[in-house]
């Protein structure tokens, strides 16, 4: 008896599940149809049960040509590209204030090291140095006096 039943709903499903058609044809003259409604401004029909058709009322046309692409500023649809907007704007200000606060970094350990190697040289001790073949030595008091001014140009650079 159940089977009975289930066959005869199997059999009749289909019959619910009729969608309504659209019929137009589009700028190369080709039948087009569909489940969904045709763009804006073309001329259709709904076909329906039978092979009968009814032209349906034309669909209000956007109140503005700029307007035409855009959905209605109070759908769904909006509402959800102003949020995907504010959210790559809000991305997009992130990484620039990380980009900044990177590079005022680098800038600030570049002066620290520009200071230091300074501070090192107007100090007055011995500093060592490697030679061509790869061997420390000490660098002479007139070394340290030439070495003195590119250092303090670093400095300036590093540090404005």
């Amino acid at each position: 008896m159940h089977r009975i039943g289930l066959t005869l709903m199997l059999v009749l499903l289909p019959l619910l599940a009729q969608a309504q058609m659209y019929k137009w044809l589009d700028e190369n003259g080709h039948a087009q149809f569909s489940d969904r409604p045709p763009p804006p401004g073309v001329k259709a029909e709904i076909v329906g049960k039978g092979g009968r058709t009814q032209t349906p009322a034309p669909a209000p046309a956007p109140a503005t040509p700029a307007a035409a692409g855009a959905p209605p500023a109070n759908s769904t649809a909006a509402r959800e590209l102003e949020f995907r907007k504010r959210q790559l704007s809000a991305e997009e200000k992130q990484k620039d204030e990380e980009k900044k606060q990177k590079d005022a970094q680098i800038k600030q350990e570049n002066c620290d090291i520009a200071q230091s190697r300074l501070k090192t040289l107007e100090d007055g001790g011995r500093i060592l140095k490697p030679n061509a073949s790869g061997e420390r030595e000490y660098m002479g008091s007139d070394e340290i006096e030439a070495e003195k001014i590119p250092a303090r140009k670093r400095v300036e650079e590093a540090c404005k």
